[in-house]
């Protein structure tokens, strides 16, 4: 599940306006992948994983999370560890 591209603040923010504008169309699921898109924070990632164990490590895949930055932090391995 390796997501190696870290996205700049510009890139997070112009998939952030695309999604909106979905939203403003009337599609709710294109506006939710869309924003899927930008990488969860490390911390929130973490947060997740630690405090949400019934989610489970298939969680953050089944449902289509971006975890670059966590993997990038806490290395590609960290959701199995």
């Amino acid at each position: 599940m390796a997501q190696t591209k870290i996205m700049t603040q510009q890139e997070k923010t112009e998939i952030g306006l695309k999604a909106f504008e979905l939203k403003a169309q009337g599609k709710p699921d294109e506006c939710e992948r869309m924003l899927k898109k930008i990488p969860l924070s490390p911390y929130l990632a973490k947060f997740v994983k630690e405090h949400f164990e019934y989610f489970g490590s298939d969680f953050f895949e089944k449902y289509g999370w971006n975890l670059a930055e966590a993997e990038a932090v806490y290395g590609s391995d960290w959701l199995t560890r």
